[in-house]
């Protein structure tokens, strides 16, 4: 992949996670989503930097210095890192980036990785169903990875990545 695309697909990351995060404010504020708390998920990242990669409850864990600066970061990077992916795969299938049904097909694949990995990692369970009904993960992180999908479509169209 041309260097050009790398750029471009981590211009697309970038827009397409602060998408996801401008709609999720939006989608909690009206009550439809709330989702694990931040500094959740950055004190999950500074736990496997200690060794730990598992926990039966995140909340329950002692809070740690650096812990929403972690999940900023560590977000942004994956949002960044599946965006080039996301860029390159479009390439290779021939297909353009810009595509809606692609874009949005993404960024709800993306859901897996909440699903299978961090959820159950935080304690909350596969898919988060073990978790807390009123933190509504599964519905929060179906409609936040939409809007990821959402962002990666606007950003391509933006970036012209035909």
């Amino acid at each position: 992949m041309p260097l050009k695309m790398y750029i471009l697909g981590i211009g697309a990351g970038i827009a397409a996670t602060a998408t996801m995060d401008l709609l999720a404010a939006v989608f909690n504020r009206a009550g439809l989503t709330a989702g694990a708390k931040g500094q959740w998920v950055g004190r999950w990242y500074l736990g496997m930097l200690r060794g730990r990669f598992v926990h039966t409850d995140i909340a329950a864990c002692p809070e740690q210095d650096g812990e929403k600066r972690a999940a900023l970061v560590g977000h942004y990077v994956i949002g960044v890192v599946l965006a080039v992916f996301y860029v390159a795969g479009a390439k290779w299938l021939g297909r353009s980036p810009d595509g809606f049904f692609l874009a949005m097909g993404y960024g709800l694949a993306t859901c897996v990785f909440p699903w299978i990995l961090v959820l159950p990692a935080l304690g909350f369970g596969a898919c988060g169903w073990k978790g807390p009904p009123e933190l509504k993960l599964f519905r929060s992180s179906v409609m936040n990875h939409i809007s990821y999908g959402l962002g990666l479509w606007w950003s391509a169209k933006a970036l012209f990545l035909v």
